[in-house]
Protein backbone atom coordinates (compact mmCIF):
# COMPACT_ATOMS: atom_id res chain seq x y z
CA UNK A 1 0.00 0.00 0.00
CA UNK A 2 1.50 3.37 -1.00
CA UNK A 3 1.95 6.11 1.57
CA UNK A 4 -0.88 8.61 1.79
CA UNK A 5 0.14 12.25 1.70
CA UNK A 6 -1.43 15.40 3.04
CA UNK A 7 -0.28 18.48 1.16
CA UNK A 8 -0.42 21.89 2.80
CA UNK A 9 -0.05 24.89 0.49
CA UNK A 10 0.94 28.09 2.25
CA UNK A 11 0.33 31.55 0.76
CA UNK A 12 1.67 34.49 2.77
CA UNK A 13 0.22 37.99 2.55
CA UNK A 14 3.70 39.41 3.20
CA UNK A 15 6.65 37.54 1.71
CA UNK A 16 9.01 38.93 4.39
CA UNK A 17 7.13 37.00 7.07
CA UNK A 18 7.57 33.59 5.43
CA UNK A 19 11.15 33.06 6.64
CA UNK A 20 10.19 34.06 10.17
CA UNK A 21 7.38 31.52 10.03
CA UNK A 22 9.76 28.78 8.91
CA UNK A 23 12.13 29.65 11.76
CA UNK A 24 9.23 29.50 14.22
CA UNK A 25 8.22 26.01 13.06
CA UNK A 26 11.83 24.79 13.30
CA UNK A 27 11.97 25.95 16.91
CA UNK A 28 8.41 25.20 18.05
CA UNK A 29 6.81 22.69 15.68
CA UNK A 30 6.03 19.32 17.21
CA UNK A 31 4.21 16.87 15.00
CA UNK A 32 5.38 13.76 16.87
CA UNK A 33 1.91 13.02 18.22
CA UNK A 34 0.43 12.47 14.73
CA UNK A 35 -0.06 8.71 14.56
CA UNK A 36 1.36 7.07 11.46
CA UNK A 37 3.28 10.06 10.12
CA UNK A 38 6.44 8.78 8.43
CA UNK A 39 8.11 11.99 7.26
CA UNK A 40 7.56 15.55 6.08
CA UNK A 41 9.06 17.36 3.09
CA UNK A 42 8.89 21.16 2.86
CA UNK A 43 9.34 23.42 -0.13
CA UNK A 44 9.91 27.13 -0.69
CA UNK A 45 8.13 27.79 -3.99
CA UNK A 46 8.31 31.57 -4.33
CA UNK A 47 8.84 34.53 -1.97
CA UNK A 48 5.26 34.26 -0.71
CA UNK A 49 4.43 30.57 -1.19
CA UNK A 50 5.49 27.32 0.40
CA UNK A 51 4.33 23.74 0.61
CA UNK A 52 4.62 20.87 3.07
CA UNK A 53 4.01 17.21 2.24
CA UNK A 54 3.18 14.99 5.21
CA UNK A 55 3.53 11.23 4.54
CA UNK A 56 1.35 8.74 6.42
CA UNK A 57 1.28 4.95 6.65
CA UNK A 58 -2.31 4.61 5.50
CA UNK A 59 -5.51 6.44 4.63
CA UNK A 60 -7.15 6.02 8.04
CA UNK A 61 -4.22 7.62 9.86
CA UNK A 62 -4.01 10.46 7.33
CA UNK A 63 -7.76 11.10 7.62
CA UNK A 64 -7.48 11.17 11.41
CA UNK A 65 -4.49 13.53 11.25
CA UNK A 66 -5.94 16.03 8.78
CA UNK A 67 -8.29 17.83 11.21
CA UNK A 68 -5.51 17.86 13.82
CA UNK A 69 -3.08 19.42 11.32
CA UNK A 70 -5.66 22.00 10.30
CA UNK A 71 -6.27 22.96 13.93
CA UNK A 72 -2.55 23.07 14.77
CA UNK A 73 -1.75 25.27 11.80
CA UNK A 74 -4.68 27.65 12.35
CA UNK A 75 -2.70 29.64 14.94
CA UNK A 76 0.33 29.59 12.63
CA UNK A 77 -1.78 31.03 9.80
CA UNK A 78 -2.92 33.89 12.02
CA UNK A 79 0.56 34.61 13.43
CA UNK A 80 2.26 34.63 10.04
CA UNK A 81 -0.54 36.05 7.91
CA UNK A 82 -0.97 33.15 5.54
CA UNK A 83 -3.72 31.07 4.04
CA UNK A 84 -3.32 27.31 4.03
CA UNK A 85 -5.13 24.94 1.70
CA UNK A 86 -5.09 21.19 2.28
CA UNK A 87 -5.26 18.20 -0.06
CA UNK A 88 -4.85 14.47 0.45
CA UNK A 89 -3.69 11.84 -2.05
CA UNK A 90 -1.64 8.70 -2.60
CA UNK A 91 2.10 8.88 -3.20
CA UNK A 92 2.98 7.15 -6.48
CA UNK A 93 6.04 5.14 -5.43
CA UNK A 94 6.53 3.39 -8.79
CA UNK A 95 6.46 6.52 -10.92
CA UNK A 96 8.57 8.47 -8.43
CA UNK A 97 11.19 5.70 -8.33
CA UNK A 98 11.30 5.54 -12.14
CA UNK A 99 11.72 9.29 -12.56
CA UNK A 100 14.30 9.44 -9.76
CA UNK A 101 16.18 6.57 -11.42
CA UNK A 102 16.47 8.65 -14.57
CA UNK A 103 18.44 11.25 -12.60
CA UNK A 104 21.31 8.89 -11.76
Amino acid sequence: MPPIVIIGRFRYSNSRIMGVGHDWVEENGDFSHLDGMKRVDTFHISPDRGMAVYYFEDTAKAQAALPVLKKMMLDYAVMFECQITWEMGAFNETLSAKLTGQCA
